[in-house]
């Protein structure tokens, strides 16, 4: 079996420029503590990490692979105790510190390894374009990429093999749709929106009449629209509205296979975790956070800046601000208190048990207990 390295992979032609812990710390607005002049070369995990390499810990359950790793360099959170482990004297630990080093570290990785590079402009001569599709400058359009009549596609998107766009549709400028990729038609895709491999874009809702025992189609003759700087994950399907609008509101960020039902209002700046569903004509605030495997029943409204713990299942409306687990979703903390209590379950069932059968010695079993 081959050996296979845990390091960040880069392009054959691309060269990584050394940069000292003091250049990084400046770009970040972080503060040195250690060896300023140390050089790094990548960005890497702390178990992989080596002496020219950077990485991070903003959650404090990794705070004590601190005490092993070999990073030449780590960016902690300002207020993050890391002086407290235990390092060899030959081996001190280099840190910048900063007030959000998950974003700082970010900022490095820009700066260090760059976004993903994508071909250079070309319309292939194996893609599919109707004559009355409007194609902007400086696209990449892979081939057998097929393009409807009367779509648009704005300047400098890229569009890799297979992706479909249907009659009318419309993509703004910068766009990155990954192989596979439908938007059916009329649907009107934001600037700078990321669709990954196999994502669904405006397929039908889930609307059927249900008469004398048959389910009759209902038609869906709306459309979804992508708000400026959305991501959309792998396998994600965004269904159509049946008359109006699916919306999806600027800067959401969706995982693989989430399903957002027709009709559904999304707002601004979201975060929908992989394998969220949320069933049609459902409305989420501004900056909502929803973790993977959550379900939202259908007409639910959902407030701005709500957090709702993994697979938790929401079945009334949500008011704005709040934090909630559990199915049927309730308080957070209480949600902790109830699931903790399943764990002594078995316990007390063997306690009642016990109670019950010392009751029957006491009063006989023809006796009537007393109500």
């Amino acid at each position: 079996m081959p050996e296979f390295s845990s390091a960040v992979r880069e392009p054959a032609d691309k060269t990584l420029t050394a940069r000292t812990v003091n250049e990084l710390a400046v770009h970040i607005g972080g503060k040195v503590i250690g060896d300023g002049q140390r050089r790094i070369l990548r960005c890497c995990g702390l178990e992989s990490a080596g002496p020219t390499d950077i990485s991070f810990v903003s959650n404090i359950k990794y705070l004590s692979q601190l005490s092993t790793t070999s990073a030449g360099c780590v960016v902690v959170d300002s207020k993050l105790d890391y002086q407290s482990i235990q390092r060899p004297a030959n081996a001190p630990l280099t840190v910048i510190q900063v007030d959000d080093p998950y974003y700082g570290f970010r900022q490095i990785m820009v700066l260090i390894h760059g976004m993903r590079s994508h071909p250079k402009p070309l319309i292939s001569p194996l893609c599919d374009i109707a004559p009355s599709a409007q194609i902007g400058a400086d696209c990449y359009i892979a081939p057998f990429v097929t393009i409807g009549e009367n779509c648009k596609i704005g300047d400098r998107c890229i569009l890799y093999s297979g992706v479909q766009i249907m009659t009318g549709a419309e993509l703004g400028a910068d766009c990155v749709l990954y192989p596979n990729v439908a938007v059916y038609d009329f649907c009107h895709i934001g600037k700078r929106v990321i669709i990954q491999s196999g994502a669904a874009i405006g397929c039908d809702g889930y609307g059927f009449a249900t008469h004398e025992g048959v389910h009759h189609k209902i038609p869906q003759v709306g459309n979804v629209i992508l708000g400026d700087d959305v991501e959309v994950g792998a396998n994600t399907v965004i269904e159509r509205a049946a008359m109006e609008s699916t919306l999806i509101g600027e800067g959401t960020k969706i995982g693989n296979n989430v399903v957002v039902g027709h009709n559904c209002q999304i707002g601004r700046h979201n975060l929908l975790v992989s394998q969220v569903g949320i069933a049609g004509s459902s409305t989420t605030g501004d900056y909502v956070v929803l973790a993977g495997q959550v379900g939202v029943a259908g007409h639910i409204r959902i407030g701005d800046r709500v957090r709702a713990a993994a697979q938790s299942g929401i079945t009334s409306d949500i008011e704005s601000g709040r934090d909630i687990g559990g199915t049927p979703a309730m308080d957070f903390k209480l949600a902790k208190r109830v699931y903790l209590q399943l764990f002594q379950l078995p316990e007390l069932a063997k306690r009642l048990r016990a109670a019950e059968a010392k009751l029957a010695d006491i009063h006989g079993p023809d006796d009537k207990q007393p109500s």
